[in-house]
């Protein structure tokens, strides 16, 4: 079990049992409080039962594949293309800024990021500033829009 929390919106955070770990879409940043400080850039990371993948874009910035026990998150700022979202592979939950993607990555919830105007996506809003996820299994059957603020 993990929870979700939209800490500004360019930020998500990721509650584990054991680890909190920020991702800043906008910065290209990882928060861990590790000792070996901020993570920046692209790259292959593993904090604690917590795997990250950072994905540089053709046009600049990071995209991240986030896996925590089968669930795959997909974050994707306001530098990705169309043609980036290939890397991702099969998401889950996306955090995104371009309602666009939502339907090229089909996940199975949306998180509103930046200043994503979410009205043109279909699917069922659920307002609260955290959201706690059981497992994979325990995901919406159908889209669900997970609005944080």
């Amino acid at each position: 079990m993990f929870e979700l929390e939209l800490k500004n919106p360019d930020e998500l955070v990721i509650k584990t049992k054991d680890r909190t770990v920020n991702i800043n879409v906008v910065q290209s940043t990882i928060d861990a409080n590790l000792p070996v400080g901020t993570i920046r850039g692209a790259g292959e990371f593993e904090i604690g039962d917590i795997a990250i993948v950072g994905i540089s874009l053709k046009a600049g910035g990071i995209m991240y594949r986030v896996s925590i026990e089968e669930t795959k998150i997909g974050l994707v700022g306001a530098t990705a293309v169309v043609e980036d979202l290939d890397e991702l592979g099969p998401i889950d939950i996306l955090g995104t800024n371009n309602a666009k993607f939502v339907s090229i990555v089909e996940p199975k919830v949306v998180i509103p990021m930046g200043n994503m105007d979410f009205a043109e996506v279909k699917g069922s809003v659920k307002t609260d500033r955290h959201q706690k996820v059981k497992n994979r299994a325990a995901l919406p059957p159908v889209l669900e829009i997970w609005k944080m603020d």
